[in-house]
């Protein structure tokens, strides 16, 4: 007897975890919840089992994660994922017969994995969530990487030619995808928007003049193009000021920045005052979150890092705490002046200047806190799934 398939049963793969991958989660669940059935070819984080029923979300476990600061073993261990993925995506068709294949990137060559199964009609997405030739460019410039960097253009370009359609994370990034000659319209943008079922405005929140004991955080990837180590080299200037603050990062490191952070801490002698945190889950976020004055997203001002509009951001606005960051352009294009305290990402002492300036102007904190959140309406996390949705709902009734 053949097994009766759900006509609205997908399949994800991504050479990330599930569920530790935010966006990816996000997505899943959405899908869900739209009563879609979804499988995730995806890699180990941990103790995970190799298959994982979550909801109507099946998580298939095929390799450890890659080291993304040996190039050369990520392209392996990349292609090593690609070719598993393809087998294990082979054997899951026979029984799914997936309407739709979604590839999160990076790498965007992923794709190759699911471009047979166009034969039998199914629609392919890619999910750019980083440009990859920029990224490649921001962690390994020079004239000597030139070769890896047009084969990765290469890949970019027919990935994305093979893809049905085409979602990515900002204005920035759809402009460059343009530019490279994908039609607009092929483009969905899906921003990074927090999840408001999730990350809660805090109406509790009390906005008074600290003058001692301040406490800011940072959540996310922890690597040297995301700017830690500025903000723990203003604090030996705001300590003269506020006292006893506190800064605490949470996330995952990447080995040998976090080496340096180490060092950095020790010889400002910031030991009591940074605390160099590990993973915290999705669920943990929210809370910790209220238990700080201050959101800090540190990104350096680089051509890749202006792509960004951080889903960090989004989070600490959401949940109504106060944000300092370096002046990304979407992020500034998005939420102005009137929303966030901007800095230059290199300056210690305008990170300093504006954690102080915020410890001691609660009102305009208070103002600039809501003024944010207003904003959030119309780009909300609800926003972007219905629309996510909508895309997924016009490729199976094609």
């Amino acid at each position: 007897m053949n097994k009766k398939v759900n006509p609205k049963t997908v399949c994800m793969i991504a050479m990330a975890s599930y569920p530790g991958d935010p966006r990816i989660r996000r997505e899943a669940e959405a899908l869900a919840e739209a009563g879609y059935e979804v499988d995730v070819l995806c890699r180990y984080s941990g103790n995970q089992p190799s298959k994982e029923k979550i909801g109507n979300v099946t998580a298939y476990r095929i390799m450890n994660a890659p080291s993304r600061e040996n190039k050369f073993y990520y392209f392996f261990q990349s292609i090593v994922f690609l070719l598993i993925s393809f087998y294990r995506l082979l054997i899951l068709f026979i029984y799914n017969r997936y309407k739709v294949i979604q590839i999160h990137n990076l790498p965007d060559y992923l794709i190759f994995a699911a471009i047979p199964f166009k034969l039998f009609g199914t629609k392919l997405i890619l999910d750019i969530h980083d440009p990859s030739v920029d990224l490649f460019e921001e962690k390994w410039p020079g004239k000597k990487n030139e070769i890896l960097k047009f084969i990765l253009a290469k890949a970019e370009k027919y990935s994305c030619k093979f893809a049905d359609k085409l979602i990515t994370v900002t204005n920035t990034c759809k402009e460059k995808l343009v530019e490279r000659g994908n039609q607009p319209d092929k483009i969905t943008l899906i921003l990074n928007t927090a999840n408001e079922d999730l990350f809660r405005f805090n109406y509790e929140r009390q906005f008074r003049k600290i003058t001692s004991g301040v406490k800011i955080i940072y959540h996310g990837t922890i690597a040297k193009r995301f700017g830690i180590h500025n903000v723990i080299s203003a604090f030996p200037i705001l300590l003269k000021d506020i006292p006893d603050s506190i800064f605490n990062i949470y996330g995952p490191y990447e080995g040998s920045y976090l080496l340096y952070l180490n060092k950095l801490i020790s010889d400002l002698g910031l030991s009591e005052n940074v605390n160099l945190n590990g993973i915290i889950t999705r669920e943990q976020i929210p809370g910790i979150i209220n238990q700080h004055d201050i959101g800090i997203v540190p990104y350096l001002q680089t051509n890749y890092m202006n792509l960004a509009l951080p889903t960090k951001a989004f989070e600490y606005i959401a949940s109504g705490l106060p944000v300092i960051s370096t002046k990304l352009k979407d992020l500034y294009e998005t939420f102005d002046d009137n929303c966030i305290t901007y800095v230059e990402d290199s300056d210690s002492q305008q990170i300093a200047r504006a954690v102080t300036f915020i410890c001691s102007n609660p009102d305009l904190s208070k103002n600039r806190v809501q003024a944010a959140h207003n904003k959030l309406s119309n780009i909300s996390g609800k926003v972007m799934m219905d629309r996510y949705i909508y895309l997924y709902d016009s490729l199976i009734s094609d």
